[in-house]
């Protein structure tokens, strides 16, 4: 038997729980002790545990935590690019989520990582 997780159980504030795929989700905020997952729809949903753990329900790689408050699916990655000042690092996400999310210094070798680049 395959043992490999192919959705993920979202834990919906009214009690729901929601199976997701993997590849479906762009974004992961995290809003306090609970975590809006941005999806390729409109309506936002809630998970009302943190983003670490949430995080860590996604298969290896399919997540990427960028920023403390900001985790992405590299998939769903449009551009990386230097942000105003040319220090720091954001990226902008597809269409239609479209957002631009800024990159934390000590995470961004893990983005790197994401993409086989060391």
């Amino acid at each position: 038997m395959d043992n490999r997780v192919r959705r993920v159980l979202l834990h919906l504030e009214d009690g729901r729980r929601v199976p997701m795929e993997p590849d479906e989700v762009f974004l992961l905020e995290a809003v306090g002790d609970e975590t809006v997952v941005r999806t390729r729809g409109r309506r936002r949903l809630l998970d009302v545990r943190s983003m670490g753990e949430l995080v860590a329900r996604f298969p290896a790689g399919a997540m990427v935590q960028v920023h403390r408050s900001f985790a992405v699916n590299p998939d769903r990655v449009s551009e990386v690019r230097r942000r105003e000042g040319g220090r720091d690092w954001e990226l902008k996400l597809e269409p239609p989520v479209n957002r631009v999310i800024p990159v934390g210094r000590a995470h961004l070798a893990a983005l790197w990582a994401a993409y086989g680049e060391v």
